[in-house]
């Protein structure tokens, strides 16, 4: 049986939409796990169990009974924060025929901290943005970052250094760089298990609604998709993983960041012909043939995102009925 666990489903409907599809011809399940057993993606996995925080010591132990009690084939995690913990567990996972698409603790570690992925970059020549200063007023304005991906949401641009001054930031926990006003694009990169490059395909963000793409577009940028592609192979990644760039006027490209897992709006790379969970599902089953078949990607492919709410009884008697 092709069972598969989703970490952190929270509202990822769509992906875990896309991976049941995948299993279906399989017989397989879709196991979803989350703090909240409320959440929305919770009334769509065919079986959900709670998990305590990641950094709970008993995260790592009620995960694994998870595995082997729904025999799962492979886990996908969505969330910066629980990586390094499950990457603690690799072997384990392995040990109870579970695959864990993720590099080892060192790759992880350069792609979770922007100042260790923006220096990678540097020692091998990938173009990124420069660090600087903040203590100098000729260098802003300034976008400024928490340098840990988990906390990736705690960002600012900063117009000069009496803004900077207010914000009382403590710098050694973020990497301060030049506001760039470039667009913005996001790259779903798929490698095969062993760290294989397959395929890549790019989506400009169009809208974004704090720090999320509510609007993308799939694009022809055969340049980014080679980059991120040569990038993700020579840190070791696995699976897919999500690059963000800015790319200028003149095709310039300036690397932000490589987040080992699934992106927010990944689904579109999925419906454009990526296909991740389709292909991961036949890495796992030993298809890698298929698996590695280079896909057709439809250019043009735009998605807009927007919100929908989900009605459940709660089964509380005492709220009664009004007529």
């Amino acid at each position: 049986m092709m069972n598969i666990l989703i970490t952190s489903i929270s509202a990822k409907v769509q992906l875990v939409q896309a991976f049941k599809d995948a299993v279906r011809p399989y017989g397989g399940l879709i196991v979803g796990t989350d703090m909240d057993p409320k959440c929305c993606a919770a009334h769509f996995v065919d079986m959900f169990e709670a998990l305590p925080r990641d950094d709970n010591p008993a995260y790592k132990k009620r995960l694994l009974e998870i595995c082997k009690t729904h025999k799962i084939r492979l886990i996908i995690p969505t969330r910066d924060a629980e990586l390094e913990a499950l990457v603690d567990i690799k072997a384990d996972l392995a040990a109870l025929g579970t695959a864990l698409p993720l590099p080892d603790s060192e790759a992880l570690h350069t792609c979770l901290d922007k100042r260790l992925f923006h220096s990678f970059c540097v020692a091998e020549g990938y173009p990124v943005l420069p660090v600087v200063d903040p203590q100098m007023e000729n260098n802003f304005p300034l976008f400024v970052r928490a340098i840990n991906t988990a906390n990736g949401k705690e960002a600012y641009e900063v117009p000069n250094m009496v803004a900077w001054n207010h914000l009382g930031l403590d710098r050694s926990h973020y990497i301060c760089q030049p506001l760039c006003t470039d667009n913005e694009y996001s790259c779903d990169i798929l490698l095969d298990l062993d760290g294989m490059p397959l395929q890549a395909v790019v989506r400009h963000r169009q809208r974004l609604v704090n720090g999320e793409s509510w609007r993308s577009e799939i694009v022809d940028m055969p340049r980014l998709e080679a980059m991120t592609l040569e990038i993700c192979q020579k840190l070791g990644l696995k699976g897919h993983n999500l690059a963000q760039a800015f790319v200028g006027a003149a095709g310039d490209i300036h690397l932000i960041e490589i987040n080992p897992r699934f992106g927010g709006c990944s689904n579109l790379s999925i419906a454009g012909g990526l296909a991740s969970p389709v292909r991961l599902v036949e890495m796992v089953r030993g298809e890698t043939e298929e698996a590695a078949r280079k896909r057709p990607i439809t250019i043009g492919l735009q998605s807009n995102r927007y919100s929908m709410d989900i009605y459940t009884n709660t089964g509380n008697s005492a709220a009664g009925i009004n007529t």
